[in-house]
């Protein structure tokens, strides 16, 4: 009766079921893996989310496939202060970044092509081909104090079958960025091989600290055909607001066609809401004040964690360049899922087991930077009990 791509196992994994039990319990739970930012004591200003006017507005409906021409240019707007070129005809919103790849694998791939992924990455990009008919071929990520792309690997599983190449500007989880050297041999192989590059670059906006390595936004990339994604949810902490965008960037002859198709693709969906784009450009003019608070917090956290387990430490903590998230790993006497189990069993404390992120090295766990102070604190602590015991 239903499709395959939807034959999914639903069985709840032992750490869900535990968490499950403990809530309904009534057990505090210290949760590690909060990733809501609207739900972690930030303060937000209601003036700049949908405004008045844009609520009046919106009573006349008149759709553009790709978005609205002010949303758009506010958008331009933004890399422009940014000094990033971005023209606002090369734009094409989505109502949140899950769409805007949905629209790439519709535009890129047929039944059974593949797109090249980041390993450790995000589970989304899983289930996002999968119920597109599209394969995932990973390439790893390597570790030497920092997060490297192993471009060796990433060769090895380009195929005329490859329509796509995604790079994730800066990584979730690893929080790596793309160096300037690795972006400048990503480009030539995309260029030489004629395959697309999707460069999610979602948490650009926090950077731990300035890396003049690091490579810079890839919109407005000349050398090969280009999608770079971005969106509200990260930027400015508002993931309710559901609006993303794609900027289309390369050789003009392929741009142009892409855009034609990519126009046909989001005029049969039409889903982003039309208040939000009429208070893009409130919502851009001013982006900082919410992001410095985010961005506060998760190097503030981040300090912590550095503090909790220095050098020598049994937990070893992953260098992390930006984002969200740090990756931690625990003493080799138990798998990352036996970790995670025994955290949040014994000590109420709720991590991802590093399997989730399809890591090849084992006891990682990763942990979110975004909880409040005293909660990440008081997580860190029993971490470090439940490793000396």
């Amino acid at each position: 009766m239903f499709s395959s791509r939807t034959d999914w196992d639903f069985r709840s994994s032992p750490l869900f079921s535990l968490v499950l039990q403990k809530r309904a319990r009534g057990e505090e739970i210290i949760d590690l893996t909060e990733s809501n930012p609207t739900r972690c004591g930030f303060r937000y200003q209601p003036d700049h989310l949908i405004t008045p006017s844009a609520l009046r507005n919106s009573v006349s409906y008149e759709p553009n496939p790709k978005g609205l021409l002010m949303a758009r240019q506010a958008i331009a707007g933004w890399y422009e202060r940014q000094q990033i070129s971005v023209d606002p005809s090369r734009i094409v919103l989505s109502s949140g970044t899950s769409e805007a790849y949905s629209y790439l694998l519709r535009l890129l791939c047929n039944i059974d092509e593949s797109i090249a992924v980041p390993k450790p990455g995000y589970p989304l990009l899983e289930y996002l081909c999968r119920l597109n008919d599209v394969n995932c071929q990973q390439y790893r990520l390597d570790y030497d104090g920092e997060w490297h792309i192993d471009v060796p690997s990433l060769a090895g599983i380009l195929s005329p079958k490859t329509k796509a190449i995604v790079l994730v500007h800066p990584n979730n989880p690893t929080g790596s960025f793309l160096k300037l050297e690795e972006r400048e041999r990503i480009l030539t192989v995309s260029e030489k091989q004629s395959i697309p590059l999707v460069v999610d670059e979602v948490f650009s906006a926090f950077p731990f600290e300035e890396d003049a390595s690091r490579a810079g936004s890839f919109a407005g990339t000349q050398k090969s055909l280009t999608f770079t994604l971005n969106g509200l949810s990260k930027l400015v902490g508002l993931p309710q607001l559901k609006l993303a965008w794609i900027v289309v960037s390369g050789p003009d002859e392929l741009c142009t066609n892409a855009l034609q198709r990519l126009e046909v693709i989001a005029d049969t969906f039409l889903s982003v809401g039309t208040p939000v784009q009429l208070s893009l450009e409130t919502l851009l003019s001013d982006p900082a004040a919410t992001r410095r608070q985010i961005l506060d917090r998760v190097l503030n956290n981040y300090k912590g964690l550095r503090e909790a387990f220095p050098q020598g430490s049994p937990v070893s903590i992953f260098g992390c360049e930006g984002g969200w998230n740090a990756v931690l790993r625990l003493p080799a006497t138990r798998t990352d899922e036996e970790w995670a189990q025994e955290l949040l069993q014994v000590h109420g404390i709720l991590t991802h087991p590093g399997l989730l992120f399809d890591f090849d090295l084992k006891s990682c766990v990763v942990v979110s930077l975004l909880p409040e102070p005293k909660i990440f604190s008081e997580g860190m602590k029993g971490i470090l009990t439940a490793v000396r015991h």
